[in-house]
């Protein structure tokens, strides 16, 4: 069984936890942040140490590392640790879900929740997070850190670039391309091209007025 660090101590790390025990593939031995983050001794009863150091207790050529940070600054700092932890020699650990059908490979750090379907000749890239329920159809391409989250749709031959957010049940039109940076919101269907940091989004329900108890619901 694989031994494993987990970056982060936030709610992704929450998250990705409880899968990481359940479905029973690594030992998790150790969370690690940077020691300016380091506000509590264990995570989930196991320790936290310092990044700073992590190598001199647990050195790359034993453990592997995941890191579990979600969209903040577009993923830019998951990318940030991404190189970091390449850089101090670790090998990157990606989770699949095993109630996920994954036919197409996929890159070093990614997560892949429940019921994920990948479709054949799919291309998935390195430090990406894909939530439960999502479809990536055959011959879509998805970049790297990018985080896709539940019940999103992403068509065949789209080409999804990278830092991309995609937000809860969007749904992306067959063959057009999403540029690099792209804020998708809930509930979208993007019918064209993407621009370089375009932010996307549809209008709340309206409000009819706070009088749900005089409705008669049968």
């Amino acid at each position: 069984m694989k031994k494993l660090i987990v970056y982060g101590i936030t709610e992704m790390a929450e998250y990705l936890y409880p899968y990481l025990i359940r479905d029973n593939e690594v030992e998790v031995v150790a969370f690690t942040v940077e020691s300016k983050y380091l506000n509590k001794e264990t995570f989930f009863q196991k320790e936290i140490i310092p990044f700073e150091e992590i190598e001199e207790k647990y050195p790359p050529k034993d453990y592997e590392m995941i890191i579990a940070i979600g969209p903040t600054q577009m993923n830019k700092v998951r990318e940030k640790y991404f190189f970091l932890v390449l850089e101090k020699g670790y090998k990157m650990y990606s989770y699949v879900s095993k109630l996920a059908s994954v036919m197409s490979s996929i890159g070093e750090n990614s997560i892949i929740g429940d019921f994920v379907v990948i479709q054949p000749n799919a291309k998935i890239r390195d430090n990406n997070i894909i939530y439960e329920h999502t479809i990536i159809c055959t011959k879509a391409s998805i970049g790297s850190h990018n985080y896709i989250a539940p019940a999103v749709r992403v068509g065949t031959n789209d080409i999804v670039g990278n830092n991309v957010i995609l937000g809860m049940n969007s749904t992306l039109k067959t063959d057009i391309n999403i540029a690099n940076e792209t804020l998708v919101g809930a509930n979208c269907y993007i019918s064209k091209n993407t621009e370089f940091k375009g932010v996307y989004g549809v209008k709340s329900a309206e409000l009819y007025g706070c009088v749900s108890d005089k409705v008669n619901i049968v």
